[in-house]
């Protein structure tokens, strides 16, 4: 199976790693993949506009393309840089000296849709993104989540396939740094309403940890199994499934 080709070599090689080494690749991991994620491709101002270039969005949904990563997708959103709160959007346009304006969609969650093209990328386009409110500081906020954003049901090859997707572009975004990446544990779930969950396996039910309020859960992932059994099932799909990575 090409996902556990793919994960092999990176566990022969962690456990060929002195104990030393270890702790120092731990110590610098979480702060690696949160600087890949939050950089290089946002300008911000508390303006009513945000310019963001087209680069970076290319950059990281080339990666998933190239990979055939199709359970995972990369989502964009603009939050305010003091409370992380999610800015409130009218309109976003793709912007560049050749290109045509054309806008994209805005998702109800404030998702910033922006299309995957070589074109724009050529051409240097930057998306400008237009605020409701002039007095948030927006910046872009980039987070590895399932594609899938409807789907209310998982078995565990599914769970599996989605944290193994999630765990090769961690080491994507590392390049030849791959092994200094974060693990992925599995994968935390944020639901709209804690009676959202109205099934999970009692297998999982010890792997599975939530937050004070109930909406936001952890829950570690066997990269392993390949049973279509149901794993967990919600009322209402989640807000988004992104990675459990541990600290």
């Amino acid at each position: 199976m090409k996902f556990k080709q793919l994960m092999q070599p990176r566990k022969l090689m962690q456990s060929k790693q002195p104990k030393q080494f270890k702790k120092l690749i731990q110590a610098k991991k979480l702060g690696f993949i949160s600087a890949l994620l939050s950089t290089a491709i946002f300008t911000s101002a508390p303006t009513f506009a945000v310019d963001l270039e087209y680069k970076g969005f290319y950059q990281r949904l080339s990666l998933i393309e190239e990979n055939e990563l199709d359970k995972i997708t990369m989502g964009f959103y603009l939050v305010d840089s003091y409370h992380r709160t999610r800015c409130e959007l009218e309109t976003a346009t793709m912007l560049g000296k050749e290109v045509t304006p054309k806008e994209i969609e805005i998702a109800n969650d404030g998702q910033l849709l922006v299309p995957l093209s070589e074109t724009l990328y050529d051409k240097f386009a930057f998306l400008r993104v237009k605020q409701k409110d002039e007095r948030q500081n927006c910046t872009l906020q980039m987070q590895i989540q399932v594609k899938d954003k409807a789907k209310k049901e998982f078995s565990f090859k599914e769970l599996a396939v989605v944290a193994i997707q999630m765990q090769e572009l961690v080491d994507d975004f590392g390049s030849f740094l791959w092994f200094m990446m974060p693990d992925v544990s599995g994968v935390t779930i944020e639901v709209a309403d804690k009676e959202d969950i109205v099934f999970i396996d009692k297998s999982l039910t010890k792997m599975m940890k939530c937050d004070d309020s109930g909406l936001k859960c952890q829950l570690a992932v066997d990269m392993e199994l390949e049973t279509d059994k149901p794993a967990i099932k919600f009322k209402t799909a989640p807000k988004v499934i992104s990675p459990f990575i541990e600290k």
